[in-house]
């Protein structure tokens, strides 16, 4: 019976964002295809190197929205609807205004930052065209990203679910429109990320403004000891994003000091297959937050250990049987962004190492969010740094 129970959630909340999350990977890997065919392997290169500080920027979301989606969930459990929305009214203010800030550096000092982040030669003008439009999508993310785990918490994953497709499938309509009709080369691809991002965005500000929902825009509470509360329990989700930042510089650098450009554009190509692993279990983590944060604040105790558990099995069934059922399909793929049989084979060679690698981070990674979701950030400190011992490993091991 609890088995079913479990089921049935998992189905409800993680299904669809793991879903999502496919779907952003395969639209992201058809992003990447149009910038190989009409601009070259290049691009993919040029936007490689901007990952680290897409990473950071990501990782400063995830401080408030991790830490914002435990507390809300676990007042909304509580039945405190009233401090739950003034709560989220302060945390959004404060993500849009750091989201302009962070917007200025790489408006301003594009061409500086695609140098400190190894971009040299030709590579340094793309990156430095992509970033500097790019840059301009920060406060529209982060924003997009704290009402997206809001519509979570509200109840409503359905909405996420459909704002979320709708934005990937324009981001790709505008990227072929953008760059390969309107020749607008790798600042297409930015400016379609610009507006996707945006629509993303309003989508999650239309919700709260067009129905009536558990969660409301009010006079904001910038009570110091409740924000600290939120950036508290966000904040190993916080450092898994900047270790994560670190470690993919470090190891741009190092095809960029020790191999080839053949080596770097197949890693490129390689990686977009591998980080579909990392979505399916991301996105059941984040899906079944909402509901692990309320659990706590309903006090459930006894449902957390089997859900969190059931979510670790199927989610892991479904990362071995896209990783198994690619393998036929690796070459022809890789092909398709790359020129040579030898590069081919070295991507290859990437997808079945890092990939088969990339797979056991489940583990730590949906539990240092499990343990983020229930409001215990110290446990989940601890498997953060469990988890980048194992990054280390695998880095160690395969570069």
């Amino acid at each position: 019976m609890k088995e079913n129970q479990n089921a049935q959630t998992f189905n409800t909340y993680a299904r669809p964002m793991i879903i999502r999350s496919l779907f952003g990977s395969l639209m992201h890997t058809a992003d990447r295809l149009i910038a190989a065919l009409f601009i070259g392997a290049s691009a993919l290169v040029a936007t490689t190197l901007i990952t680290p500080l897409m990473f950071l920027v990501a990782g400063i979301a995830m401080l408030f929205i991790s830490g914002l989606g435990a507390y809300v969930g676990l007042l909304i459990g509580r039945k405190d609807e009233k401090r739950a929305s003034r709560l989220s009214s302060a945390v959004l203010s404060l993500m849009g205004g750091l989201g302009l800030l962070l917007a200025l550096p790489g408006l301003f000092f594009s061409q500086e930052l695609s140098y400190l982040l190894g971009a040299r030669g030709d590579l340094l003008i793309l990156s430095a065209e992509y970033l500097k439009l790019f840059s301009l999508s920060f406060p529209f993310l982060l924003l997009g990203r704290g009402l997206d785990v809001l519509v979570l918490n509200d109840g409503s994953p359905g909405y996420s679910f459909k704002a979320n497709i709708v934005a990937t499938v324009l981001n790709l309509f505008l990227n072929v429109f953008a760059v390969a009709i309107l020749g607008m080369g790798i600042k297409g691809l930015a400016l379609a990320t610009l507006v996707s991002t945006a629509f993303e965005c309003g989508a999650g500000f239309y919700y709260f403004l067009s129905r009536e929902t558990t969660i409301k825009f009010s006079k904001p509470l910038f009570e110091l000891k409740a924000i600290f509360r939120v950036i508290y329990n966000g904040i190993s989700d916080f450092a898994v994003m900047i270790v994560e930042s670190v470690m993919v510089y470090v190891v741009n650098m190092a095809f960029i000091t020790y191999l080839t450009p053949g080596h770097f554009e197949a890693y490129a190509a390689a990686n977009i297959i591998i980080s579909m692993f990392y979505s399916i279990y991301l996105g059941a983590s984040m899906g079944l937050q909402p509901m692990l944060s309320q659990m706590m604040g309903e006090k459930r105790f006894a449902g957390l250990k089997p859900l969190i558990s059931y979510s670790i099995r199927k989610s892991f069934a479904y990362g071995l049987l896209i990783y198994i059922g690619l393998m036929p399909f690796v070459r022809w793929i890789l092909g398709l962004f790359l020129n040579g049989q030898a590069i081919i084979e070295i991507g290859v060679f990437f997808y079945m190492t890092i990939g088969a690698a990339t797979l056991l981070s489940n583990l730590p990674l949906q539990l240092t969010i499990f343990f983020t979701a229930i409001n215990r950030p110290m446990e989940s400190a601890l498997y953060l740094v469990f988890e980048h011992l194992c990054s280390y490993r695998r880095l160690y091991s395969f570069l």
